[in-house]
């Protein structure tokens, strides 16, 4: 016995009849728009806080270094405008020159060391051995104390009496007053902040490298490449982009270093381990005059500072 299913065929509309249109479920322009200002709500309380702590600063420090800004004026409100004046005072200044100056060395010194030492001890740590995790977690003490202790550590190395000149006394070095000699402050201050930095470095690269495929290693390995070989030319690229972002990281870290030096020299002897961190605060709060314009000026031209060796960077990752 077999059943036919028959289709049922569509009835056609009445002539005059029109069907009823479908209703338009798309919410309106007024749900739309609430439902878009609830997502922005999320993001409000971070752009508040980079308005109101990064860009306002740094607005207002760029306008006061084109005034007249000295604790009178302040106090009595009026800071007229001096145009160029600031910039012209400070870059007249001796010590501005040699705060600049020692500037560029700190920061060059320290990102080389910083990032030779981390690279070369991510190498050593890509294999797995006894404590690895431990030897790790004691690398990134430095990195994790305070500054103000890492400071006082090192003004009692190099102190007089300190360890530094105890094993130079055994090696038939003579006593350096490494803190108190303007040949050797700026020296022990590099010192000191590449302690602190390395860390930092090696973790960032580290994390790099765990991310490299070993297979490509691997394959590198049986057409016979060196370890050498494989580091320049399997590590070194891949881990460009994670090095040009260390660097760029340092840079900004090491240009605006201001406690460590302060506490250990402050910019002393005879302003030779000054930077111009350290010069902008010592003319702005230091000082009898406490030129609040002037330290600004130095304050905006550390900014450029850094957004011009930033950019160098930058043009060097691109070629």
């Amino acid at each position: 016995m077999s059943t036919t299913i028959q289709k049922r065929r569509p009835i056609p509309p009445t002539p005059g009849r029109e069907l009823p249109a479908a209703r338009d479920q798309r919410p309106g322009r007024g749900r739309l728009f609430w439902r878009s200002a609830k997502l922005y709500l999320f993001v409000l309380p971070l752009v508040l806080f980079t308005l109101m702590l990064l860009v306002y600063p740094i607005l207002y420090s760029f306008a006061l270094s084109f005034r007249d800004a000295t604790v009178e004026t302040f106090v009595s409100g009026e800071m007229p405008w001096n145009g160029f004046t600031n910039y012209q005072a400070a870059v007249t200044d001796p010590t501005f020159v040699t705060a600049l100056a020692n500037t560029v060395v700190f920061t060059f010194f320290s990102i080389l060391f910083q990032f030779s030492i981390g690279f070369l001890l991510a190498l050593f740590f890509q294999p797995a051995f006894p404590l690895k995790n431990a030897l790790i977690s004691v690398l990134l003490v430095p990195w994790l104390a305070p500054i103000i202790t890492a400071a006082n550590i090192f003004k009692g190395l190099f102190h007089e009496l300190g360890v530094v000149n105890q094993i130079g006394h055994l090696l038939g070095f003579p006593t350096i007053l490494w803190l108190a000699d303007s040949h050797y402050a700026l020296v022990a201050t590099i010192v000191a902040n590449i302690w602190i930095g390395f860390p930092f470095n090696f973790i960032l690269l580290y994390a790099g490298m765990r991310s490299i495929p070993e297979e490509i290693y691997e394959a590198a390995k049986l057409d016979g490449a060196s370890y050498w070989r494989r580091v320049t030319h399997i590590t070194f690229p891949i881990l460009r982009p994670v090095t040009v972002a260390v660097l760029m990281l340092g840079t900004i870290y090491t240009v605006k270093v201001f406690d460590l030096v302060w506490i250990m020299t402050q910019g002393g002897p005879a302003n030779s381990s000054h930077l111009l961190s350290t010069l902008s605060y010592q003319i702005g709060f230091s000082t009898a005059q406490l030129n609040f314009g002037q330290a600004a000026a130095i304050a905006t031209v550390v900014v450029l500072l850094i957004l011009v060796l930033n950019g160098f960077q930058l043009f060097l990752r691109r070629r």
